[in-house]
C-alpha cells in the first residue's frame, strides 16, 4: 500500500507539473545566454556551488556556480551554468513534456538573483579544472531537454555525482526542493570530506 502511495504521489506531482507549466506559457521566460568562462587568476581556493529559485508562474530553476577566493577573502564567480530549453518556443513546448532543444547556458536571473536554495563545498584546483572541462565537454552532447527525463535537476545531479556526492533519487521535482534534498542528503559527507557546509 506504501508502494501505491508513493507512486501515486509521485504521478500527482507530475501531473501538477505539467498544469502548471502550461498555464504559465511564455511569460516567464528569460532568453538563454550562451556559457560564459571566465580564466582564473590569483585563486587560494576554488569552489562548487549548487543553487534553485522559485518561479513565478513556473517550475523554478537549479543550475551551478564555479569559483575562486583570492588570498584576500574575495570570491570570484567564474562559471555560472544550467541546462534549459533553448528558445521561447522550446520553453512553451517543453512545458508539455516533450522533448525539445536545450543547452547548456545561463539566463539573466542566474546572475542577478538571490538563489532560494543553496550550498556549497569546497574543491582543490585539480577538481576545479576537471569540473570546467566538464561543463565543456556536456555543452556539445546536452543538447535535448525533456521537462520530466532530462532537465535542470539532471545536470546538477551529474555535476554532484562527479565529485562523488549523492543525488536525490527522483529528478522531476521542483528545483527548489531537489537542491535542499541534495544538500540534506550530504549533509554529513559535507562536513567530514570537506569540513564546510554552507547553508
Amino acid at each position: 500500500m506504501a508502494c501505491f502511495s508513493s507512486k501515486a504521489g509521485f504521478f500527482g506531482s507530475l501531473v501538477l507539473l505539467f498544469v502548471t507549466g502550461a498555464e504559465a506559457g511564455n511569460d516567464t521566460y528569460e532568453p538563454t545566454q550562451p556559457l560564459r568562462i571566465i580564466a582564473i587568476t590569483a585563486a587560494r581556493s576554488f569552489y562548487l556551488e549548487f543553487r534553485a529559485r522559485n518561479e513565478v508562474g513556473g517550475f523554478g530553476h537549479s543550475y551551478i556556480t564555479l569559483g575562486t577566493v583570492d588570498a584576500s577573502g574575495q570570491g570570484r564567480q567564474t562559471v555560472v551554468v544550467g541546462f534549459m530549453p533553448r528558445s521561447a518556443d522550446d520553453d512553451y513546448w517543453s512545458k508539455f513534456g516533450l522533448p525539445v532543444t536545450g543547452m547548456l547556458g545561463v539566463t539573466r536571473s542566474d546572475l542577478l538573483r538571490r538563489p532560494d536554495a543553496r550550498f556549497r563545498i569546497a574543491v582543490n584546483e585539480s577538481t576545479y579544472l576537471r569540473l570546467v572541462s566538464k561543463v565543456r565537454s556536456l555543452r556539445r552532447t546536452w543538447t535535448q531537454y525533456e521537462l520530466v527525463v532530462h532537465n535542470c535537476n539532471n545536470f546538477v545531479s551529474e555535476i554532484a555525482s562527479s565529485v562523488d556526492l549523492r543525488t536525490p533519487l527522483i529528478t522531476a521535482q521542483y528545483p527548489v526542493g531537489y537542491v535542499t534534498e541534495l544538500r540534506a542528503l550530504n549533509a554529513a559527507l559535507i562536513s567530514r570530506k570537506w569540513a564546510r557546509r554552507i547553508l
